[in-house]
């Protein structure tokens, strides 16, 4: 989504809820793509650092002070490897790492780490919070760059207040309530150190706001006709749909209702790829879901942790004959970062690889186990689920429109993604690329088009050549289209503000490890930006069951807040669960 409420949460406010709740408090007694994976990584890491702390045990007195120099050469690996940023590791039940990006500038040290917030999401907001607490503790984040504020954030008035418990259990009601960001969260409850700086120019955010508040005048009429028209069109498929198009809608259906999984949709859909010879190359992350899922089906788990503890018995004797070597200093500190889920599994298992590579030569082939796991996590890293996802829906459309053996067919799945398209659309939830398609097609978004199909349509059909319950006015959607656009190119404008604010403060404060926290719709335009200006990065999203509240984001937007009564009532029924 666009926005977060500009200037947060107001400090006289705050600190009422917190007065208040603390005479209440004084008063008393006191969407994952690999669902279920197979592959238990803590077990692995586990015995394979217990293997190598019996191995190296062996080697004379060099034990000696061994603890805190382990403790160092883990340290000096974390921060002299931020440039290899698939090092970082976001644990999977807290989000998943979307995109990385490797800049090919040496001179450019910096890490900026785009996290995509849920906005009104409370479970993306707390998982949002653990992602930057991982970031401040393990990789020494420096600055939080924060779209819907301007300049610094801060957060002392209410951080400082003494009591911890009710800090937190108020902070989670204003969480809950959308009126708290997960950066805030973390610098009330736990680091009030913690740099928060606005990137927001106040002008053209205020500027989108008054945009979207004045789209969601005229959003309920142009809605029913869009509802109206699609039931129209949905009316429509058993008559002109085939038999096995009527199936793939259902299957689409099902996916769409989380009633079956992604990959069993995937599974499905990939069939159709080698029936209709559908080139592979325009659905690069599906080919290469469907590869690992392969992979991960043919993984032994046992026989992967053989081999790896083989290889790192042959890595002991091969390092123990260079007696200079800082090799087994720096193989403990990475193990034990794997096992404190501080480095990703392939950043370790790729290590191992290199290190074996170099003190093993050809005796790689003695672990086929070991270098297919290495393959399988390298795939796993570079797929890209946010395109993964919008592939998906590109690939059904685009069976249809091959299944379909007559222009009635293509023209009611044309129709059908297109009047879809504006639901989104008009509800202002559509991703960049959605924009780019809308843009290129603009014609066929337009109420004559669907007048002119469904007329078309239904004589086919043997119905009357109009649905009379559909107003087809122009007004309600062609007269509209050009704000909405406006909008668009509002927060685009918002984009290239929030970029140059956040890079002037990083640079200003010389910060290595930024993070730069703002709703998905903004991440195409910002990640070009970055790579343009030679910064490495990564994309994460914070995980969650669900999406984002729409009536509550709605309501904050347009200015309104709960008031503060309802709040302290809130902490008074959490209290008594």
């Amino acid at each position: 989504m666009f926005f977060k409420s500009f200037k947060k949460i107001t400090p006289i406010i705050a600190l009422g809820i917190f007065i208040a709740v603390n005479t209440i408090h004084a008063a008393s007694d006191s969407k994952s793509i690999f669902k279920n994976k197979k592959i238990d990584y803590q077990k692995l890491s586990t015995e394979e650092e217990e293997a190598l702390r019996r191995k190296k045990a062996m080697r004379s007195e060099e034990a000696v002070n061994k603890p805190k120099v382990q403790k160092k050469e883990t340290q000096k690996i974390v921060f002299s490897r931020l440039s290899d940023i698939s090092f970082i590791h976001i644990p999977q039940e807290t989000g998943k790492i979307a995109e990385i990006y490797q800049s090919p500038n040496q001179d450019n040290s910096r890490l900026v780490v785009h996290i995509q917030d849920l906005h009104t999401n409370p479970e993306a907001t707390l998982n949002l919070a653990r992602i930057l607490e991982i970031l401040f503790k393990d990789y020494n984040l420096g600055l939080v760059c924060s779209e819907g504020a301007e300049g610094p954030v801060d957060t002392s008035s209410v951080a400082s207040f003494p009591d911890p418990e009710v800090r937190e259990k108020v902070a989670k009601l204003f969480v809950d309530s959308g009126e708290l960001t997960g950066e805030e969260y973390l610098s009330i409850t736990k680091y009030p150190d913690l740099p928060i700086w606005g990137i927001e120019n106040k002008d053209i955010y205020f500027k989108n706001i008054e945009e979207f508040n004045s789209i969601m005048k005229f959003n309920h009429d142009s809605q029913a006709f869009i509802s109206q028209t699609k039931k129209a069109l949905e009316e429509l498929k058993p008559k002109i749909y085939s038999k096995e198009m009527l199936e793939i809608d259902q299957k689409e259906d099902d996916y769409e209702q989380q009633t079956i999984e992604t990959t069993d949709y995937l599974k499905y859909l990939s069939l159709y790829l080698r029936k209709l010879n559908i080139p592979a190359d325009s659905y690069k992350n599906i080919t290469l879901l469907n590869e690992t899922i392969i992979q991960e089906s043919r993984i032994d788990q046992q026989k992967v942790k053989q081999e790896s503890q083989d290889m790192l018995l042959n890595l002991q004797s091969a390092i123990a004959k260079k007696p200079n070597s800082t090799d087994m200093d720096s193989l403990m500190a990475k193990a034990t970062l794997f096992k404190d889920q501080k480095i990703s599994p392939f950043s370790f298992y790729n290590y191992l690889k290199e290190l074996a590579g170099k003190e093993l030569g050809g005796q790689l082939s003695k672990y086929p186990n070991v270098m297919g796991f290495v393959d399988y996590l390298a795939k796993v890293n570079s797929l890209d689920s946010a395109k993964l996802f919008t592939e998906i829906e590109n690939l059904t459309y685009e069976i249809k429109q091959k299944l379909a053996v007559n222009n009635e067919q293509k023209e009611l799945v044309l129709a059908l993604r297109n009047i879809k398209f504006l639901e989104t659309f008009f509800n202002l939830e559509i991703s960049n690329e959605d924009l780019e398609y809308y843009l290129n097609n603009r014609d066929f978004h337009k109420v004559a088009f669907f007048k002119d199909v469904l007329a078309g349509l239904r004589a086919k059909a043997g119905l009357s050549t109009q649905a009379d319950y559909i107003d087809f006015n122009p007004d309600l959607i062609d007269s509209h289209l050009g704000e909405i656009e406006d909008f668009y190119e509002t927060a685009k404008s918002r984009d290239l503000a929030m970029f140059n604010n956040a890079v002037s403060e990083i640079e200003k404060r010389n910060v290595r490890v930024a993070a730069l926290v703002t709703g998905g719709f903004h991440t195409k335009g910002l990640t070009r930006l970055l790579k343009d200006k030679g910064y490495s990065y990564i994309v994460i999203s914070p995980y969650a069951k669900t999406g984002i509240d729409e009536e509550n984001y709605r309501f904050l937007l347009s200015g309104k807040r709960k008031p503060i009564e309802e709040i302290i009532k809130q902490f008074e029924e959490t209290k008594q669960k």
